[in-house]
């Protein structure tokens, strides 16, 4: 049967390249606020809803959402108010502060999306258009935006106002933008994280461990589910690491006997590594989340740095459309960037603490007493603890 081939070209407002938390959660946004807009995911529904993310809305996401009136329909999650730091086996409580009065949640990415999903698409008749291919983006001084695409029905033509690249780190938005206009900065750690999704909630505490055999984590990813993170070479591969072995591994950085082994739902390498581009913008299109900026997964920033991003872009094309005054969004990337750098700074202190005060192989003995000592400070000096708070809202 030979398929119909239609072309066609439609205008909107925005466009939004990628259906992840930032693409859905501006979408929400802006159809809100009766700015039309359409997303543009290459992926399928079905996959989306079910991709496995990380899962901590900081407290200034929270008020954000609950600004929009969306907090009680999309962060189903408890309120998440500690983390139980430990080194070799000694357990310390820290409290997550609250941000006038506000906590962070336990939502994971997976159930966040799907929240999206369902009060974009099925509530507020959002158009999202799932399993496009061939993506190209036009984006010339002078003339409106547009965005070709296919899917199974033929090629189709967007012409926009703005564009909104939230398709990630490997995405088209970034790739558009011509040679010598984006500064890319780079820090490689030098180590990888095992992921691993296993079919073992998080008891107690959601857990981020030293030991002297490397670091490890483990965070919920719903009732029944939690991730672990391994520290690991940047040589080693998922085949290097049957589930025996992460299970031992486990055991022995936990020191803790008890824990039994459950079933590996899935597991892959993360080389650590914290990136960021500039300017975030050129002309009218504007990059929202991983496709400007990563952190390491120590920190637990990166949904919510994207969460920012959302933020600001969306003020800033309210403004525009309401006001006829582009001048926020003009000023995007100077806005956004100072906050970033803040938590890549939070989120390097951090990493290279949980690392070089567990494994001696990284940097010595002589930063692995310095790291140490910083871990214990969060706990023994109010001063310290203060400041650590203040670094993962990012607010210095």
């Amino acid at each position: 049967m030979k398929t119909v081939q239609n072309n066609t070209s439609e205008e909107t407002t925005v466009t939004i390249i990628g259906a992840g938390v930032s693409g859905l959660t501006l979408a929400t946004f802006l159809q809100k606020a009766g700015i039309a807009c359409i997303i543009l995911e290459r992926r399928d529904r079905a996959y989306i809803e079910t991709r496995q993310r990380a899962g901590v809305v900081d407290a200034r996401a929270v008020r954000m959402f609950e600004q929009w009136d969306l907090a009680d329909k999309l962060l189903a999650g408890p309120v998440a108010n500690t983390i139980d730091y430990r080194l070799n086996g000694d357990s310390r409580i820290f409290n997550i502060p609250e941000e006038d009065g506000i906590s962070s949640r336990f939502c994971t990415q997976q159930m966040l999306v799907g929240n999206l999903m369902r009060e974009l698409i099925d509530n507020m008749a959002g158009d999202v258009r799932f399993d496009v291919s061939e993506v190209v983006i036009h984006n010339e001084d002078g003339v409106r935006p547009k965005v070709i695409y296919s899917d199974a029905s033929g090629s189709h033509e967007l012409v926009c106002d703005y564009i909104a690249g939230c398709d990630a780190d490997r995405g088209i938005s970034r790739t558009s933008i011509p040679d010598g206009v984006l500064t890319k900065y780079t820090h490689e750690f030098g180590y990888a994280w095992l992921a691993a999704l296993v079919e073992a909630p998080v008891t107690g505490h959601p857990i981020m461990a030293v030991s002297d055999h490397g670091c490890v984590a483990q965070l919920p990813r719903g009732p029944h589910r939690s991730r672990y993170y391994l520290q690991c070479s940047l040589s080693d591969n998922a085949e290097d690491w049957p589930d025996d072995r992460i299970w031992n591994e486990i055991r022995l950085r936990l020191n803790d006997e008890t824990i039994q082994n459950a079933v590996v739902h899935d597991k892959f390498l993360v080389p650590l590594r914290s990136v960021v581009y500039a300017p975030m913008q050129y002309l009218n299109l504007f990059l929202v989340g991983d496709a400007a900026h990563l952190v390491p997964p120590t920190s637990a920033k990166g949904m919510n740095l994207a969460l920012y991003d959302v933020d600001i872009l969306s003020q800033a094309i309210l403004k525009a459309m309401r006001d006829k005054d582009e001048s926020s969004l003009k000023n995007y990337s100077e806005t956004v960037l100072p906050h970033i750098w803040n938590y890549q700074d939070f989120a390097v202190s951090m990493t290279d603490m949980m690392h070089d005060a567990g494994d001696l192989t990284q940097k010595g003995t002589f930063h692995q007493q310095i790291a140490r000592a910083r871990l214990n400070n969060l706990f023994n000096s109010k001063t310290a603890a203060h400041l650590h708070s203040e670094y993962q809202r990012g607010t210095n």
